[in-house]
Formats: C-alpha cells, sequence, structure tokens
C-alpha cells in the first residue's frame, strides 16, 4: 500500500473507531485501502433541518451540525439561512475542524438580549483551505465565530455567517478523502502528488479535475509543471464516471498542441483521475479530438529508493540490515565527532559530520576514501537528493542552505524564511522536488514544506517565493523528522507537557500516533510502515512493524539513516 492510502487508513481508523476521543498510544496500525467506494465506509451523514420555535443558538448550532450534510448541495444546512444569505453561502470555501475529542454541544455560545446576534469560540484542531489543502493548527488554537439571525415568517434564520463549514474530526474523516493531484517534476521523468481533500460523492472526479486545471499548490510554485496549458477549464464542467472510463473534456485551451504534449496531458489526468476507487481509466479529449499518450513511455509516481539505512557504530558506518547490523566493507575508521550520516537515494555515496559539526565529510562506494568536502560553524544536517546533490545545513542559519554537486560544485541555496533560525533538520524529499525543514527560534518550532527550484542542470537554485506549507503544528516540541514515501513524513514529536513519540503526518492532513519509545533521538524511514526506524542517545535502534516496536540489536549503533 501507498504511504499516502497507509495514512488514510490509520486517520479513518483511530477517528471511526475510538470515536477520535484521543489518539492512541499502543495496538497495531491496520492496513485499509480506502481510494475507492468501500461500502462499509459510511461517507453520508443526513442532519436535522430547522423545526419551529428553536431559539437562535439553537438554529445556529443545527446549521453548523447540518454541515456535514452535502446533499443536494448542502440543502439542509441552507434551510437554517434567510433566502437571500443562502444563496451567498459557500460551504467549501474553508472547513474548520474542531480538536479531537471535541463536539459542537461542548462549544460555549452567547447570545445578545436581541437574539439577533449569536457567538461561538471554535477550538480549532485544523483548516481545509480553499484549495483543499489540510493544514494542522497549533493546539490551543481558538476563533471566534459570529452570527447575525432575523425573523422570516416568526422563526428565525441566519442572515450572516462565517464562510466555510465547521466539522468534527469524526464527520471530517467520514466525509473527506485525501487524494493526489499529480504534477510533473520540471523534467517531466516523475509524477509528483501534491495532496488535496474531498468530500466522497459522485462529483469527486469533477472536484479533482477543477482542482488540478487550478495548478499546484502555491508552497510548490518552480518546483512542479503541468502539462496542461494555464486557463484550461472542464468543458463540459463536469467528469462522466461510466463502467469505470472517465471521460473528461477540455476546453479549446488544451487544443492545437503538439503530440507529446497532448500524451502528457492524458497521462497527468488519467494518473490524477484513476486514484478515484470506482475509475479504471480516462478518456481524454479537447476541441480537436481525443488525447492519447499510447506513444508516450509511463511516467512512474514512484522512484526505488528502499535501500537498507546506515548508522553509525564502534566509529564505522554499518548497514542496517533487518535485525542485525553489518560494517559496510572497506568503509575506514570515521573522523572524530562522527555523527548525523547521510546515504546517496542510489547508495552511490555516504556523509556525515565530524569534527566538532564544523566539517561535512564524504565517501564515494566505490573508493571510500574519506574526504572533507564542506567547513562551516556548526553543521546540524545532511541530506541527499536524487539528482546526487548533498545538501547541508549549518545550525544557526544565514537563510542559506549548502549543496555540493556529485563533481564537487559548491551552491548556496537561498531558503529567506530560515534566515536567524536555528536548523535542527533538514530532508530533500524522494522525488528531488521538496525540501523539509526542522528549525526554531526560541519556543517557536517549526516543520516547513517548501519547493525547490532547480536549473536546467537540475542544480538547486532555491525555494519557492510563496510561503512554506507548515505541518504538525500541534506540537510543542519535535526533535527530528523523515521523509516518508513521497507526500508524508515521521517525526519525533510532543505536546505540551507529554513525552516525545513517534508519528506520522501528511504533508496536507492530520498527524497520527506510531506508539511510544522512551528516549528516541532519532527517526528515518522509507517507502513504507515497516521500514521506519527510531535510535535512542543510549545507542539503540528500534523498528517499526504491525503497530509495535522491536529492538534491533545489541551492540550501540547511532543516528540511523534511510537513503536520501
Amino acid at each position: 500500500m501507498r504511504p499516502r492510502s497507509l495514512l488514510a487508513a490509520i486517520l479513518a481508523a483511530v477517528v471511526l473507531v475510538s470515536g477520535c476521543a484521543s489518539i492512541p498510544k499502543d495496538g497495531s496500525v491496520g492496513h485499509r485501502d480506502v481510494s475507492g467506494d468501500d461500502p462499509h465506509v459510511q461517507s453520508r451523514i443526513d442532519p436535522d433541518g430547522p423545526v419551529p420555535g428553536q431559539s437562535p443558538n439553537e438554529i445556529v448550532r443545527g446549521f453548523l451540525a447540518a454541515g456535514a450534510g452535502y446533499s443536494n448541495n448542502f440543502e439542509v444546512a441552507r434551510s437554517y439561512l434567510t433566502d437571500s444569505f443562502a444563496g451567498e453561502w459557500d460551504p467549501l470555501s474553508s472547513v474548520t475542524v474542531l480538536q479531537p475529542g471535541r463536539t459542537l454541544d461542548s462549544v460555549t455560545s452567547e447570545v445578545t438580549t436581541d437574539s439577533k446576534s449569536v457567538s461561538l469560540t471554535i477550538p480549532v484542531g485544523g483548516v481545509l483551505d480553499d484549495r483543499r489543502i489540510y493544514r494542522e493548527s497549533a493546539r490551543g488554537t481558538q476563533v471566534d465565530m459570529n452570527f447575525t439571525l432575523r425573523q422570516v415568517n416568526g422563526e428565525w434564520r441566519i442572515s450572516q455567517a462565517p464562510a466555510g463549514m465547521v466539522l468534527t474530526a469524526v464527520n471530517f474523516s467520514t466525509l473527506f478523502q485525501p487524494y493526489p493531484l499529480y504534477f510533473y517534476s520540471p523534467g517531466y521523468e516523475l509524477l509528483v502528488p501534491d495532496t488535496r481533500w474531498f468530500i466522497r460523492s459522485p462529483s469527486t472526479a469533477s472536484e479533482i479535475m477543477t482542482e488540478l486545471l487550478g495548478g499546484p499548490a502555491d508552497y510548490l510554485t518552480g518546483a512542479v509543471v503541468s502539462a496542461i496549458p494555464d486557463g484550461t477549464q472542464l468543458d463540459p464542467r463536469s467528469v462522466a464516471v461510466s463502467d469505470g472510463v472517465a471521460r473528461v473534456e477540455l476546453s479549446a485551451t488544451a487544443s492545437g498542441l503538439d503530440e507529446r504534449t497532448n500524451g502528457r496531458i492524458a497521462m497527468q489526468i488519467q494518473t490524477t483521475l484513476k486514484e478515484v476507487g470506482s475509475i479504471t481509466a480516462a478518456r481524454v479529449s479537447g476541441t480537436s479530438g481525443e488525447l492519447d499518450y499510447g506513444a508516450l513511455p509511463d511516467v512512474p509516481t514512484t522512484l526505488n529508493f528502499s535501500g537498507n539505512p546506515i548508522a553509525i557504530s564502534d566509529r564505522r558506518l554499518v548497514r542496517i540490515l533487518g535485525t542485525t547490523i553489518e560494517p559496510i566493507d572497506g568503509a575506514p575508521e570515521l573522523v572524530d565527532g562522527a555523527a548525523r550520516p547521510a546515504i546517496a537515494v542510489d547508495e552511490s555515496m555516504y556523509a556525515y559530520i565530524a569534527d566538532d559539526a564544523k566539517a561535512v565529510r564524504r565517501l564515494f562506494a566505490d573508493s571510500l576514501n574519506d574526504e572533507e568536502v564542506l567547513r562551516g560553524e556548526s553543521y546540524s544536517s545532511l541530506s541527499f537528493d536524487k539528482e546526487g546533490w548533498l545538501w547541508a545545513a549549518e545550525a544557526v542559519s544565514d537563510g542559506s542552505i549548502q549543496a555540493i554537486s556529485r563533481n564537487g560544485d559548491l551552491t548556496e541555496v537561498a531558503v529567506p524564511f530560515l534566515g536567524g533560525r536555528t536548523v535542527t533538520s533538514i530532508g530533500v524529499s524522494p522525488d528531488g522536488t521538496r525540501l523539509a525543514v526542522l528549525s526554531r527560534d526560541g519556543d517557536d518550532t517549526r516543520l516547513e514544506v517548501v519547493g525547490i527550484s532547480r536549473d536546467s542542470q537540475r542544480a538547486p537554485t532555491g525555494v519557492s517565493s510563496a510561503t512554506p506549507l507548515q505541518v504538525a503544528t500541534g506540537f510543542s516540541t519535535i526533535t527530528d523528522f523523515s521523509w516518508f514515501g513521497y507526500d508524508a513524513l515521521v517525526l519525533l514529536g510532543a505536546e505540551q507537557g507529554t513525552n516525545v513519540e513517534p508519528l506520522s503526518v501528511p504533508v496536507s492532513g492530520p498527524s497520527t500516533s506510531l506508539g511510544s519509545i522512551e528516549g528516541g533521538t532519532q527517526i528515518t524511514s522509507g517507502e513504507e510502515q515497516r521500514s521506519v526506524r527510531v535510535g535512542t542517545a543510549d545507542g539503540e535502534i528500534y523498528s517499526y512493524g504491525a503497530g509495535s516496536w522491536q529492538k534491533l540489536v545489541d551492540a550501540q549503533t547511532y543516528d540511523p539513516a534511510a537513503p536520501g
């Protein structure tokens, strides 16, 4: 199962079984594919409409509860509104998700003496914005919502309300599901996921296509491209699905293009729509006829980066093989202070930090000559990208990260939002399109993801000018992280007053506990759940599988690192 399907399954299991009262700290993590139309998944909620004589407070609470029913364009929720406002209200302009365990009944409200205004303070767990990107909110986040009412034929109705709707965590997971929109890496050699959330309904395919035509998320600007020309729309404005085949008709903007571009458009659309379980194929056409990609080679959505992680044991680099460690043949004894090793995606290079964190050293797998390649004040983290560039971050950032090519070319990658912050850890996504950075400034800890810009030779030149996407904001402490597949992360984090524990978190989505480990200091992962490793300050290495953690070896082994 792909990481995005796994994470969606974990989320569904947590909220549907536990009622979202709390995130479990132990027990198995199940695998369930929810990408299709699962008849056992309740994805429709039928709320009650207003009844005569309800007070303004009851009308507002009934309206918020009715937002969970999407049938007939949220007909029941609109029945709580005045006729004029019912036509203006846009339920999907944003979705505010209550903190786990909170219900609308637990939210306090204030009603004015003339009963014409009701105010509620909403405890926010996350927000789904108008581009369908989920952003987790910091613990303790609250938002005040004000509703204005007036009487219509003797009954109170809402004449003004905040845009969007409010859902409990349970209802959100019931109604919405994450789907990846696929965009190309700049060289068109890989399709990159951009996760968005959509209501599970017959119109899901049309809504997914509308967002795909709108282009990638802002934080990916310059890192990915769409083969579909700007301004292209659905014409007609819906996707018809029959016998598993989606029929997509595009406006004239997508006509008159060369055969290769037409093929890329068709492949991008089909790859995206096939993530909907009921769709097995897509037929794409413009005003000049059907678009076919049969002449193009398939573009993958994943790369093989499932190599064995490495670590440091007895001042040497070792491979972690199942429940054992194995020295890398011919690898020399490491320089004093060796820490935070990294291994290239193709396993052709190794690197580590040494000499009181002032030096970055690199070894090629074919020669194993240990050479210093960078020197600075204090390096904190390393990461290889799939192009063979070694990224090195200094602890106190000047707003840039150094990157050195396989051939020794050095570049300074500008990362303006890091200026003046202390960098704890960095990681380039396996597809090379995104940079994740864990940094802090006093008590302000941030885990942020941003797109990487590259030149025609695929050398990194900078990051997206847009605001980075901040993830895992619900944790006051994050000590380390790693990429988990292509659109998710694993991390060691804690809420205020709790112990640090391993968690998984989609780039766009709620976090999920992975149990607990005492003394965890480093975490690393590959494509699969069983690839997650945690290292402790005492030199213990644990692997995750079947919902539990297993200690790997008795030898003291530090700083596990998966390829990348």
